[in-house]
């Protein structure tokens, strides 16, 4: 029999047969078995913290209402597989659990040949309605927050809701370009994953528009470093996809050094790496692009933009597309105009810069289409300088 290092976390009063729970596991390779009080929140904190992917929930002598909401709060919650183990035998019981998130509900004692059809390896069932995208300078003074929230504007007034997280925990400021007051709450939320409720979300979210929030976790100067655990980072992704379509992470460069930083950034379904034409900003991109191109994270459903903001005229840099085209081997997909004075006068008043300026308003409008899977219809093309 091949052993399975999966690890169940099992949440029983002792009505629940143990033996046969065991012998269940055992035929299908799994032995780790961790036992836990059978209190929700206590669930919900180990599950997230200890990485577990099921969850063996006792509901015996609950009422149809309470099993269902507690299915339902834990499933949601932890994105673990849940497992009911009861004793009610009647369909309507039945079909209740499976509505609420349950992948299977059995009656104690359950069977040897119990989890002989479950699948606990394959994704779980929660549809996420948007994508997780990730922005990323390859060195700071680039402009990525400006390009985040560019492309954040552009996506909510095409009526996608929209989340921004600024993991900038000590210099970032996001709130300046949409022209709000910072707060921490994202610090709280990714110290305290277990508690992420829909209620959470709305108190801790600063409302920007109608469709397009932010999260900050701004922190004093002088307070000790925050470091997200990569879980609990991971488990915040999944919860804001399911309050907006998009969620967008704001990652500072030198985060890239850490191991938080990178996974948010390889884990995302869009990953945008923004360079200038400086030799040291082609340097560092080209480390990016090619961290990005090994290992599990070569998916194809994952999708690499490189976006070339140009911070000096065409008379003063030396570099034109076309060479960071060759220095790099990877397409150029979008190249946002050098228009200082448009982009100062918008950020100085914490306005959108994709609008007053044709040219970056199509760069922008570009971006949006390629970070939501649209083919655009004017296609890019390469400046004719250095061509």
């Amino acid at each position: 029999m091949k052993v399975d290092n999966l690890s169940v976390l099992v949440a029983a009063s002792p009505l629940i047969d143990a033996y046969y729970l065991n012998l269940a596991f055992a035929e299908q390779g799994i032995t780790q078995l961790i036992q836990v009080p059978l209190e929700r929140e206590q669930i919900i904190k180990i599950a997230l913290s200890d990485g577990h992917k099921v969850v063996v929930l006792d509901v015996m002598g609950m009422p149809l209402e309470q099993a269902h909401d507690w299915i339902s709060d834990i499933s949601s919650r932890t994105g673990c597989k849940v497992v009911a183990i009861g004793d009610d035998e009647t369909i309507p019981y039945y079909r209740s659990a499976r509505d609420a998130g349950a992948i299977e509900y059995l009656v104690n004692p359950i069977s040897q040949q119990a989890f002989a059809s479950v699948d606990f390896h394959s994704q779980v069932q929660a549809q996420l309605s948007g994508r997780r995208v990730s922005v990323v300078g390859s060195k700071g003074g680039v402009g990525t927050s400006t390009i985040v929230a560019s492309l954040a504007w552009t996506l909510s007034h095409r009526q996608h809701s929209v989340t921004v997280a600024d993991l900038d925990f000590s210099a970032g400021d996001l709130d300046l370009h949409f022209d709000v007051q910072g707060n921490t709450a994202l610090v709280e939320m990714l110290q305290y994953p277990e508690r992420l409720e829909p209620v959470v979300f709305e108190r801790s979210s600063i409302s920007v528009a109608a469709n397009l929030s932010l999260l900050t976790g701004y922190l004093p100067l002088d307070s000790d470093p925050f470091w997200p655990e990569k879980r609990a980072l991971e488990h915040l992704s999944k919860f804001c996809l399911q309050q907006a379509d998009s969620l967008i992470f704001d990652i500072p460069s030198f985060s890239l050094r850490d191991q938080v930083g990178m996974s948010a950034l390889k884990s995302s379904d869009v990953r945008i790496v923004v360079v200038e034409p400086s030799l040291a900003s082609i340097r560092s991109a080209g480390q990016i692009l090619s961290l990005l191109s090994k290992g599990s994270h070569t998916d194809v459903t994952k999708t690499n933009l490189l976006v070339v903001n140009n911070t000096k005229s065409d008379k003063v840099s030396l570099l034109a597309l076309n060479d960071i085209h060759r220095a790099l081997g990877a397409e150029i997909d979008v190249s946002i105009p050098f228009a200082p004075l448009h982009f100062l006068n918008k950020s100085a008043l914490g306005q959108s810069a994709i609008k007053g300026n044709r040219k970056v308003s199509h760069a922008f409008s570009l971006l949006a289409d390629k970070v939501t899977g649209i083919e655009s219809q004017s296609s890019f093309h390469f400046w004719k300088r250095g061509a």
